[in-house]
């Protein structure tokens, strides 16, 4: 299995088992009904993390496999006893056998795509966007994130509009017939989990220090204007039922 990470080690996995948001009941809903998924099947869940989605899943189908290629985050997984998680990455996918399902969530820009659609052995896919990135949302976050590294911030991670045209379109290409649709939500942020959030995102060798972490905070405060800040989320999927 392959075992390279791809940064999100020490730190920043914890900030990312922590901060990051799950998905809410409605989600999880719509994701099993759009797939058709019940509680004989067993789900792969590819670059899962901590367990954002898998840990949901695996309330409503028989068993979920769990992979990713970054050790320190499934050390924050918890145990369950129907999810198996396992270092590996897309590389690993003719090896893990036939699934019900393969579910990425935030995850697919890490991955070759079309090859995974190629490989894959299953009929049914779900590519999962969990809102954009915080910095593509409030110009106030992403003009203290400029400030702070110096250099411009304009990294979609998959989830512009271009990216789920490409993986509609890879999927197309090997014979699915790909559906984009989406959930709607909000989470509200304290400045401190606004800061861990986007600490999660972060490689170990850009964290701030942690003497450092405080002052980041208090930028965030002072640019946002307030002690919490509220993310419109907007999931969007395309899935192949």
């Amino acid at each position: 299995m392959s075992t390279t990470g791809l940064g999100f080690s020490g730190e920043v996995a914890g900030y990312y088992a922590k901060f990051r948001p799950g998905y809410p009941p409605p989600v999880i809903d719509a994701l099993v009904a759009e797939l058709g998924l019940t509680g004989g099947d067993v789900v792969l869940d590819l670059g899962c993390g901590t367990g954002q989605l898998a840990v949901p899943l695996s309330a409503r189908v028989r068993r979920v496999l769990a992979v990713d290629p970054e050790p320190d985050m499934l050390a924050h997984a918890p145990k369950l006893p129907n999810v198996e998680w396992r270092v590996g990455s897309d590389a690993d996918v003719p090896e893990l056998g036939r699934f019900d399902a393969v579910v990425v969530g935030q995850a697919l820009h890490w991955m070759d795509h079309e090859r995974l659609f190629r490989q894959a052995r299953t009929r049914k896919f779900a590519i999962i966007a969990n809102g954009t990135p915080l910095w593509r949302q409030h110009p106030a976050i992403r003009r203290v994130l400029e400030e702070w590294f110096g250099k411009p911030m304009t990294a979609g991670c998959g989830t512009d509009a271009d990216a789920r045209r490409r993986y509609a379109d890879a999927l197309r290409e090997t014979g699915h017939e790909p559906r984009e649709w989406t959930v709607s939500y909000s989470h509200e942020h304290t400045i401190e989990e606004l800061a861990g959030s986007l600490f999660s995102a972060m490689s170990p060798n850009t964290l701030p220090e942690p003497h450092e972490r405080p002052q980041f905070q208090e930028r965030l405060r002072e640019a946002i204007g307030n002690d919490s800040y509220v993310e419109p989320i907007t999931v969007v999927v395309i899935s192949t039922p």
